[in-house]
């Protein structure tokens, strides 16, 4: 088995719906569906039962999201796994029979994916090249990421945390390890802003955990050293203000955009003259 899909859920029957929809109407090719539902009392435990296209599925208590994406990787078969947890969705119908057959050489493969906020829809770039700076920034999307399952059983996700843990894996596997990284040239999930992680009352949670990962593994000189590199960088201030050029009528739209480019250049020139 090429691939193994994951959905974790847990109350929220409506997403799950739609995310098995996405998973279960696939073009045929070499995958399974693993559910793993965290004891659910609104529906979800009688959607999966009644579903037919889910491999293997478990409806019990756990003890957050970590401790049940772990259950999932313990309950797959495939050498891959993809985590698609309930309310995202696979971007076309045949997506995992383009993206399959490109397995087997990578520790890890990311696609693109698009953002849904809001009924509005942006598509998201993943990088062509992993760097440290943009793991210290940023992080791959695990919605749109191919993971080597054996190195989610030799290292399964830290469930002391309750925010980055997945991140927190990446930097693992990646920066301090021998993992390796592809970019899959396609659009891979559909992922809907609401979750834990975009909650506005976990995002200083997120950080703080974050910030303790990094202090735990890397000095923070190493870290400063890291950000003041050239390697590409995740620029949340320069992607929010574009975000939000990009919604104005297009002439306002434009001046915005030359406005911030021309500040943005600006800065750059005078942060290059500083070093």
């Amino acid at each position: 088995m090429k691939l193994t899909v994951i959905t974790i859920c847990l109350n929220n029957v409506d997403e799950l719906r739609r995310t098995v929809q996405s998973v279960t109407t696939q073009t045929p090719c070499d995958f399974e569906y693993v559910v793993v539902d965290g004891g659910s009392t609104d529906g979800c435990r009688e959607l999966i039962a009644s579903t037919s296209g889910i491999t293997r599925w478990v409806s019990e208590p756990d003890t957050g999201i970590y401790n049940a994406m772990n259950k999932g990787v313990g309950l797959a078969r495939g050498e891959y796994v993809l985590f698609l947890n309930s309310g995202d969705t696979l971007a076309a119908p045949d997506v995992l029979a383009h993206a399959v057959p490109r397995l087997g050489e990578a520790d890890l493969y990311t696609g693109h994916y698009l953002e849904c906020h809001h009924g509005k829809t942006q598509l998201r770039q993943s990088p062509n090249r992993l760097t440290a700076r943009f793991l210290l920034e940023g992080t791959l999307m695990h919605q749109a990421t191919f993971i080597r399952a054996a190195l989610l059983r030799e290292m399964p996700y830290n469930e002391k945390n309750k925010i980055v843990s997945d991140w927190e894996f990446f930097i693992r596997q990646w920066l301090l390890g021998h993992c390796s990284y592809a970019l899959l040239d396609m659009v891979v999930s559909v992922f809907y802003v609401g979750g834990i992680s975009t909650n506005k009352k976990t995002v200083i949670q997120g950080e703080a955990e974050r910030q303790a990962v990094m202090d735990n593994l890397l000095p923070r000189r190493v870290q400063e050293a890291i950000l003041r590199s050239n390697d590409y960088a995740y620029d949340k201030n320069v992607e929010w203000k574009i975000y939000r050029a990009l919604a104005l009528p297009p002439l306002k739209r434009d001046l915005k955009l030359l406005r911030n480019a021309f500040s943005f250049l600006l800065r750059d020139l005078f942060n290059r003259h500083q070093k």
